[in-house]
């Protein structure tokens, strides 16, 4: 294999792969018209609150779409500390492989998720709901649909009863 060769397995996500292996297509991200709806003849713009902070948001342009909510909610352990123990992030999704719909276009759902030891505030927040999502959309990729309510920890996204 040449050095040519090398390149486009590296770029394409292949290398390291058997062909058997899916290669999965990187997600649209914090966009704000969706290209799900775009795909399908629809309009969807998301309205961004926050000029300087994009909407979270996560779409594979073909079958699903994932839109965050307004800000964590904080819960304080104890009120004289004054820092977060846990903190909920809701989001919305559209998903037309849903099992329980299939050919119906899709339904809006909701999902709720923990979040344990979160960071306080800003960037580091920022970044834990951005993994959030990575995480919410792949599991919507696979497998069509998510539960109501999880827990995370900033690496495993749990189901909770």
């Amino acid at each position: 294999m040449g050095i040519s060769g090398f390149r486009l397995q590296l770029f394409s996500g292949t290398r390291g792969r058997n062909n058997l292996d899916q290669v999965l297509t990187p997600f649209f991200k914090n966009f704000g018209a969706c290209p799900h709806c775009q795909k399908k003849g629809e309009s969807f713009l998301l309205e961004q609150p926050d000029e300087e902070e994009p909407v979270i948001s996560r779409s594979d342009g073909e079958s699903f779409h994932l839109v965050s909510g307004d800000t964590p909610i904080s819960f304080p352990a104890d009120k004289s500390s004054g820092k977060p123990a846990m903190m909920t992030a809701g989001f919305w999704y559209v998903s037309e492989s849903r099992p329980g719909s299939p050919g119906t276009g899709g339904f809006t759902e909701t999902v709720v998720v923990v979040l344990r030891n979160p960071p306080k505030s800003g960037t580091l927040l920022r970044h834990h709901l951005e993994l959030l999502a990575d995480t919410l959309a792949e599991k919507i990729r696979l497998e069509g649909q998510l539960f109501t309510f999880y827990e995370f920890d900033g690496s495993q996204l749990r189901r909770n009863p």
